[in-house]
């Protein structure tokens, strides 16, 4: 019988190295380099991804940015946004460790378990408790830059057995997307939207129609990417009744997440050097080889 804690070996190590089980390491803060703190919940984590560790968006978006950056992973697997759902991520040990890392940007992708009828409240709730997360980063002394991002599309599993790794209200997924672009016009902060980059798009998911596949995960990479290249907005005032930041342009006529999301016409790179000098110096060298 000496298969049986083989198997149960091998079994294991695939929890292991496809991310199904969250193993987390003490972050050393590198002087020197732009820090970018990828918050969320399994997206970010990399779950269902053989060899996770390397071919999450995280490690692909490292790999964009290049030696000049540190780019450290704070998801959580099946983690909510709403502090009333199953497994709040704002009562996590990831979430206070992403702002003792002190983060120059941070990049928020979560929502997705949000859509289960047991963690949903309502949306006025999971917008107000979406600005108090961007609240938290935007009161730290490093002062980030925020990127949310929409939550993917989300498709059906390819057979029955996957649903027990796709639970999600799929059909509310869509909705969410809506209240994650609208906080980040409430709020002023920059939206990375996912959901139009993967409608359509069925090889940008996992068998399980929810989470990213290797390829997913490197096209969401890339779009951070490209939008971490973009002059952050500077048009903004303070609003005094949310304490966040709110455009002062005027809302767009759709909550659409392509109505919202505009692209400058010139894109800079962002450095921890041009950050505290205040200026956005062009810097095409981190161009180079993509």
């Amino acid at each position: 019988m000496i298969w049986i804690p083989v198997v149960l070996l091998i079994l294991a190590m695939a929890i292991v190295l496809c991310g199904f089980t969250v193993i987390r390491f003490p972050v050393i803060r590198k002087a020197g380099k732009l820090h970018v703190a990828c918050v969320g919940d399994s997206m970010t984590y990399g779950c269902t991804l053989p060899l996770f560790f390397l071919r999450r968006y995280p490690a692909v978006l490292q790999r964009l940015l290049g030696k000049g950056a540190q780019v450290a992973v704070f998801g959580v697997n099946d983690r909510t946004l709403q502090d009333t759902g199953s497994k709040p991520y704002r009562k996590e040990a990831a979430f206070r460790q992403s702002k003792d890392y002190l983060p120059d940007m941070v990049v928020i992708l979560i929502g997705s378990n949000d859509s289960k009828d047991c963690n949903w409240v309502s949306e006025e709730a999971f917008r107000q408790q979406y600005r108090e997360l961007i609240a938290e980063y935007r009161a730290l002394p490093s002062k980030p830059r925020v990127l949310i991002c929409t939550p993917p599309f989300a498709y059906e599993p390819a057979n029955r057995f996957l649903r027990v790794l796709n639970d999600a209200k799929i059909e509310f997924i869509p909705s969410i997307a809506n209240m994650v672009t609208s906080v980040a016009w409430e709020t002023g902060v920059e939206l990375v939207d996912l959901f139009t980059l993967t409608k359509g798009r069925r090889e940008l998911l996992g068998p399980d129609g929810l989470h990213p596949s290797a390829a997913g995960a490197a096209a969401i990479a890339e779009a951070v990417y490209q939008k971490s290249l973009e002059t952050p907005p500077v048009s903004a005032s303070e609003d005094l009744n949310l304490g966040v930041l709110v455009p002062e342009a005027s809302e767009p006529e759709s909550w659409e997440p392509a109505a919202w999301d505009t692209k400058p016409s010139e894109s800079r790179v962002w450095s921890p050097e041009a950050w505290e000098s205040g200026a956005w110096e062009p810097d095409t060298s981190k161009l180079e080889g993509i």
